[in-house]
């Protein structure tokens, strides 16, 4: 009777009956014309094109029909891979959502056509490329199979054009701007689309709803691509920026200018070296405003090119970031976020056959009574079994003191992607050790993840393992000397013909205990969330949280939390609307116990496209803390206007603030992209104090950066 209970509950988690189908493949040949890229698929090089139009649909019915068709064609020759794409819509121009031209501004609002390129064939990291029926291109790389990083831009081609009965894109990829391995004629390959009014998705290879058009092992191949030249494999990009400071520190000028270059050389199709002298960051984004109510530290991604390129290499054991042995954001930042200038640097990443590399040097000029630094981080990794890989990483330097540290770490990663019932399974394991004279000798970390990412039941377990001296000096940890578990159960159910077209219930925890097995902190939650045929959704949840502090925590200057074990739940209620509409909100109520008092916490956000040229935003968010020991409010609110003339021309304004820092942040952004790879951007950051009422301008800093590649 136990074996068939558990052969009935295999079966039904698994779905053993049904098997992955085959993965479609197509058979592309060489173009001796090349396409004119105007959106337009009238070239004859599109004749000869491997076609396909078969694609499935997988929401908001899985692996059925589409209810609109899609065309696509594929060819290439020594310096491109181009796709033609033709997006049927029975609705006409007026079904077609085209609300943004921004680059990477992926919101949900549009229509839009992504493809997938797997140019190792490794199922573990890639490229995307994408276009929405407005000429919004958004780009990005694949991580750990399935993980997209939208901050990677490359110089690409692509336009659109509509009609009165579709609309087409025409996709260019230039040779040059893709690593691959020229011994392989079979990439993998895959494409989707979504159309929006309908909430619908298709898609070529792999019509699951629990996998994204990014997962490499679902994808389909495209073979017979042979004879691609990369050239001499040279990209020399200089850049010189100017910039402007009304208030230097003691260690700026008033006027910087800041000229340098980085130097790609691509030793081999598939091994690249780059070299950055001077580098500058002038362009990078800013970062959104934080307000930290919490003990530990907040996480702030990573914006700049230099450290994205080729930056899936780097990842480790899937960590996120805690306990993470290299975050980029830790060389040529301070801890406070001020600039440490970057001398110059060497990047080494490639992979060749199973193996992968990545090795970075880089030196660092003195700031702040840190000493100049040469800071190094290396990883491979290589592919065991059919999916699966081991791998090895290490760090070296300090950026933060004058003292050193050392880590190194290794990891395991298996897959599999191809169970019974189209599921999926992930286990990632890793140890660490850090030497660090700031902690004062040897730590160590250790991780394991577990991720069983499927349909109706999904489930993640992640546990980590922290040494009270764990120090990664290149990385980020927001707590040590803890064992830490979270995990994640998720149940969904679909439904026809109803209001509500999907449901999830969800269970959560994250349990923290000392390393002798002293309870620290707990919290659970268990929530619901509903989403009709439209994509408007609410949802709720309840919040069981349990802190024990060793020592009184100041929550604000004069608010002390007493040390002691707090206990507290919360409630919370949420809405929103789909962004496939010109204007989108969402809202949401949070009310409950907090430490030795209450919280409610209020936030609005909202969205307006008026046009595909004018994108207008605003966040807003306010907490009201009441405790016994005293009352505080945190309000923040944040507001975005981007004019876009057209994909390569547009201009931003974010407004930022808080009544912690009482500072109103404005950042002025203007980037031009003659062509791609050339470009010009003006970035005006300007502070004011707000403070009693009064707009008094603080910092100032004006940038004017160009920079141009060239390719040889």
């Amino acid at each position: 009777m136990i074996i068939t209970f558990f052969r009935r509950t295999l079966v039904s988690l698994l779905g053993l009956p049904a098997l992955l189908a085959a993965a479609p493949s197509l058979d592309v040949r060489p173009t001796a014309i090349p396409p004119v890229i105007d959106g337009r698929l009238d070239d004859p090089a599109w004749r000869t094109a491997a076609y396909s139009d078969a694609l499935r649909q997988l929401a908001p019915l899985e692996d059925a029909p589409p209810t609109e068709r899609t065309e696509f064609w594929v060819t290439f020759d020594s310096d491109f891979i181009y796709v033609g794409v033709r997006a049927h819509d029975s609705g006409g121009a007026a079904g077609i959502r085209a609300y943004s031209m921004q680059r990477d501004q992926d919101s949900g609002s549009d229509d839009i056509v992504r493809i997938v390129l797997d140019t190792f064939h490794r199922q573990s990291d890639g490229y995307f490329f994408a276009l929405t029926p407005a000429g919004g291109k958004h780009d990005g790389l694949i991580q750990n199979k399935d993980q997209p990083n939208y901050q990677w831009d490359a110089l690409w081609h692509g336009k659109v054009s509509r009609d009165h009965t579709g609309w087409s894109a025409e996709f260019a990829i230039p040779i040059k701007s893709l690593a691959f391995d020229p011994a392989l004629s079979t990439w993998g390959f895959n494409l989707g689309r979504a159309v929006r009014r309908k909430q619908e998705s298709m898609r070529w290879s792999g019509a699951l709803r629990t996998k994204s058009t990014t997962s490499l092992p679902h994808a389909g191949e495209i073979r017979g691509i042979t004879g691609l030249q990369q050239g001499r494999g040279i990209d020399l990009k200089p850049y010189a920026s100017v910039t402007r400071h009304s208030d230097p520190t003691p260690d700026e000028e008033q006027v910087e200018f800041n000229p340098g270059f980085d130097l790609i050389w691509q030793i081999t199709p598939s091994l690249a070296a780059t070299f950055t002298v001077n580098t500058d960051f002038a362009d990078a984004e800013v970062d959104e405003r934080q307000v930290n109510l919490g003990r530990f530290s907040l996480f702030f991604p990573e914006k700049r090119s230099f450290f994205l390129q080729d930056s899936s290499l780097f990842t480790f054991a899937g960590i996120q970031r805690n306990p993470l042995p290299f975050f980029s954001r830790r060389i040529g930042l301070a801890s406070d976020g001020s600039k440490v200038d970057v001398l110059g640097g060497i990047k080494l990443t490639g992979r060749t056959g199973p193996l992968s590399v990545g090795l970075l040097g880089v030196h660092t000029d003195r700031h702040r009574g840190v000493d100049a630094k040469t800071l190094v981080v290396g990883r491979a990794a290589v592919q065991v079994l059919a999916e699966s890989s081991v791998g090895a990483i290490f760090t070296h330097g300090d950026p933060r003191t004058n003292g050193d540290n050392q880590l190194a770490g290794v990891d395991f990663n298996f897959a599999h992607t191809r169970l019974p019932g189209k599921r999926t399974l992930t286990l990632r394991t890793s140890l660490q050790g850090t030497d660090s004279d700031r902690a004062g000798g040897k730590g160590n970390a250790s991780t394991l993840s577990i991720r069983f990412p499927n349909e109706p039941f999904e489930f993640s377990l992640f546990y980590s393992r922290i040494s009270e001296d764990y120090d990664p000096a290149l990385g980020f940890v927001s707590r040590t000397g803890v064992h830490d578990l979270y995990f994640r159960n998720r149940y969904r159910w679909y439904f026809k013909d109803l209001p509500v077209q999907r449901l999830d219930l969800s269970v959560e925890g994250d349990w923290v205990n000392q390393l002798d097995g002293r309870r620290l902190d707990r919290t659970n939650w268990i929530g619901v969330e509903a989403e009709n045929p439209n994509g408007d959704r609410v949802t709720a949840n309840w919040q069981l949280t349990s802190e024990v502090l060793d020592n009184p925590f100041a929550i604000r200057p004069g608010i002390v939390i007493p040390a002691g074990e707090h206990s507290w739940g919360r409630g919370r209620v949420g809405a929103g609307t789909t962004t496939s509409r010109p204007v989108n909100a969402q809202v949401d109520l949070r009310h409950g116990d907090f430490y030795t008092g209450e919280r409610t916490d209020y936030s609005a956000e909202i969205g307006w496209r008026p046009s595909s040229k004018i994108e207008l935003g605003g966040e807003w968010e306010l907490r009201e803390i009441r405790l016994p020991q005293g009352e505080f409010d945190v309000r923040a609110a944040s507001a975005k206007a981007v004019y876009t003339f057209s994909p390569d021309l547009q201009l931003s304004l974010l407004a930022q603030y808080d009544n912690f820092s009482e500072e109103l942040g404005l950042n002025f952004r203007t980037k031009w992209t003659v062509q791609p790879g050339n470009e010009v951007f003006l970035i005006i950051n300007q502070g004011y104090d707000v403070m009693d009422d009064h707009f008094r301008p603080t910092e100032n800093e004006t940038s004017l950066k160009g920079s141009w590649t060239y390719r040889f």
